[in-house]
């Protein structure tokens, strides 16, 4: 193939791949979803696809407001929101007739749903994501997994359990303990009434503060640790690289194994332990 030629195909291939709208920029054809539960609900189970998801918590009752956005008009009818009660459980299903939403991608084909639900501050959430960014506010005891996307969980009145795989994390004000499973993106997390576990995490910083409890990092793959305003202690079990930054703990500060980076320490009330360096 000659250089013309080449060249022709790169820009075919460039034209095709941002012919893609980036989501919430562009919806050609939309159409709304809802449902709506009144009485006592103890739990909502959601479970979502593509397209961002808002969950706050309210007084009492449940109400969901869905926009599926596609491409193309006939793509709109597969795309629902079930939902369902048993006893005082209530479910939010995201589907797609004839399979998922990523059968529905082909370079400018695009199928979403957002989806802005409201439900009573005491009940608790139980998230499954598979595409989109997330954001929680004012809501109870919590457990996400989500595969892909941004988060903001922000006013979790109770635990919280999160495990991602990819996007950027940032968590403010936890009544409870909160524990991180992580595959990759930033991790920020400020105000937490409890214990803190990231049990790993793949890549990228990680920012900690404000916690009562112990903070324990089981293992970090790579990227900065920072972490300040500790009530207990501060164990980091294994860390591959990036630097580690503690200050202001009144407990005990470990790092039980290090491969690279510096360990920086300030105001550390209890014992000490890092490894020598070699």
């Amino acid at each position: 193939m000659n250089m013309l030629a080449t060249h022709l195909l790169r820009v075919a291939l460039l034209s095709c791949i941002y012919a893609i709208p980036a989501w919430g920029q562009e919806c050609r054809f939309s159409s709304d979803r809802a449902a709506n539960f009144s009485g006592n609900i103890k739990k909502v189970v959601i479970s979502a696809g593509e397209g961002s998801l808002k969950v706050s918590g309210a007084a009492a009752g449940l109400i969901a407001k869905g926009r599926a956005c596609a491409s193309a008009e006939a793509m709109l009818s597969k795309i629902t929101l079930e939902s369902r009660r048993e006893g005082d459980i209530v479910y939010l299903t995201v589907a797609v007739a004839g399979g998922g939403m990523g059968n529905m991608f082909s370079f400018n084909r695009y199928a979403s749903l957002d989806l802005d639900v409201t439900v009573p501050k005491s009940a608790q959430l139980s998230i499954t994501d598979t595409g989109g960014d997330i954001e929680l506010s004012d809501v109870g005891a919590t457990e996400i997994k989500d595969d892909s996307g941004d988060m903001l969980l922000k006013n979790i009145n109770g635990t919280l359990d999160v495990i991602d795989e990819s996007g950027e994390l940032r968590v403010i004000s936890v009544s409870g303990n909160l524990t991180v499973k992580d595959g990759s993106g930033g991790i920020d997390i400020e105000d937490v009434r409890g214990e803190l576990k990231i049990s790993i995490d793949g890549s990228d910083d990680i920012a900690i503060a404000k916690v009562t409890g112990n903070v324990d990092i089981v293992e970090d793959s790579s990227g900065d640790i920072n972490v300040r305003e500790i009530t207990g202690n501060v164990v980091v079990s294994k860390d591959g690289s990036g630097d580690i930054t503690v200050s202001e703990v009144t407990g005990k500060f470990s790092v039980i194994q290090d491969s690279s980076g510096e360990i920086l320490h300030d105001h550390v009330r209890g014992s000490i332990r890092i490894p020598a360096k070699t």
